[in-house]
Order: structure tokens, then C-alpha cells, then sequence
């Protein structure tokens, strides 16, 4: 399941990152992987988690296509996790808001 975040159009890398993991913390997710993926080149992703629960949601931010987006893998969906996905979405769209 994929759930896509809608950016401004014009982002720093930084920017995003701070958004996704300050989003992550007021949450209460630890984040437990932050790497690449070979298929989508110069990507961040990020694995979270709740509490003691396995990896919970995932992010990727691909720059060179202006793409972010959550996903749950298909054994981890449920009501908790498809309620705490569109939370987490809500949070970085808020924290990707210019700030006045």
C-alpha cells in the first residue's frame, strides 16, 4: 500500500528530512533504518516502528522525480497502521508547510 505526500515545488533535501523525521518523533516512531533503494536512485528511505512492534511504515523521498510517499507492506496493514500511515502523512505535509 503506498499513501503519496504532496510537496512543495521547491524543496532542499534537508528540508524534506527534517520534515520526515521531526514528523516521525512527534509521533513517538523510531526510525530504524534510513538507507537507499536500488530502484529509485539517490532516494532516502526510512523504516519506523512503534514501540516494540516491528517495522511498522516506510518512507522513500526520491529528489530527482520530486516523489515522497509512505507505504505498508501487505502482512503489516491493518486499521492501526493504515490510521497511524495517514497521521504520519498529515504531520510531514504540516511540517513541509513554509513556515511565516
Amino acid at each position: 500500500m503506498r499513501l503519496d505526500i504532496s510537496l512543495p515545488s521547491i524543496l532542499t533535501l534537508m528540508a524534506v528530512w527534517a520534515a520526515v523525521e521531526q514528523a516521525a518523533r512527534e509521533l513517538g516512531l523510531t526510525i530504524t533504518l534510513r538507507t537507499t533503494l536500488a530502484q529509485y536512485p539517490g532516494s532516502t528511505h526510512w523504516h519506523f516502528k512503534q514501540g516494540r512492534t516491528r517495522g511498522i511504515v516506510e518512507a522513500t523521498y526520491w529528489p530527482q522525480q520530486h516523489r515522497l510517499w509512505l507505504s505498508i507492506k501487505p502482512r503489516a496493514v491493518s486499521e492501526h497502521t493504515l490510521e497511524l500511515a495517514e497521521r504520519l502523512r498529515a504531520e510531514i505535509e504540516r511540517n513541509l508547510l513554509p513556515k511565516v
